[in-house]
């Protein structure tokens, strides 16, 4: 999409776009869609947005936007200079947040459009993959992988990578996951308050797990 899009017209068309994305996915999602459900000429709207992937990346952007925003205005950001004088108490208040926010934004109630997004685009790979690695996925991972490191100091490269990947599989199981998890459940959406407990689950349970393998680090270097 172009800055020559009004912005009447521009919301209108990334308000349809998001949601027509989540529903069919972008291989199932057609611009003539697009252009129906924003109330907006298929001709005008190619004008301004070019083509479906330039639109799909606007929509990921802005999500992506929305979720930096939202771990910001929550407390769950910080540089790795701050980091470093975080006491462990706090480093642990902060991994917990993140889940927090991550939940929020996975499970609602109700989901949001991001997550019904990566699940699509999880399932059924676009060409803005790539994209979304380096500009979402990829900081996203280093930031608890920052987090991991000081929580748990001595583990490999490796391992730290492993337990940030752990941390946020905890948390989109309860996503990818949802149809049956609610059958399981007799449900039919999760009920509200459920990230907040399951962030301190995954926080209680990560941190166990942390404090085994560094323990274990530990006894290796020590030869027992």
């Amino acid at each position: 999409m172009t800055s020559k899009a009004p912005p009447d017209t521009r919301k209108r068309l990334i308000a349809a776009a998001s949601t027509l994305f989540a529903e069919r996915g972008f291989h199932g999602t057609k611009v003539r869609d697009i252009a129906a459900r924003a109330g907006v000429n298929l001709a005008a709207g190619n004008y301004h947005y070019g083509s479906k992937k330039a639109l799909y990346l606007e929509v990921l952007r802005a999500q992506f936007a929305e979720t930096r925003a939202m771990l910001k205005r929550r407390g769950a950001v910080t540089s790795a200079r701050k980091l470093d004088q975080l006491s462990h108490g706090a480093v642990v208040a902060l991994l917990r947040t993140r889940a927090h926010v991550m939940l929020d934004l996975l499970l609602g109630p109700p989901a949001g459009v991001q997550g019904t997004l990566m699940l699509r685009e999880m399932t059924d790979p676009s060409e803005a993959l790539p994209v979304i690695v380096e500009e979402f996925i990829r900081p996203m991972k280093q930031e608890i992988e920052e987090i991991v490191a000081h929580l748990a100091p001595g583990l490999s490269a490796r391992q730290v990578e492993r337990c940030a990947f752990s941390v946020v599989g905890q948390a989109l199981f309860y996503r990818f996951t949802m149809p049956a998890t609610l059958k399981m459940w007799g449900q039919r959406e999760y009920p509200g308050g459920l990230a907040r407990l399951l962030a301190e689950h995954i926080t209680e349970f990560s941190l166990g797990g942390l404090e085994r393998l560094a323990g274990r680090k530990a006894r290796s270097r020590h030869g027992r």
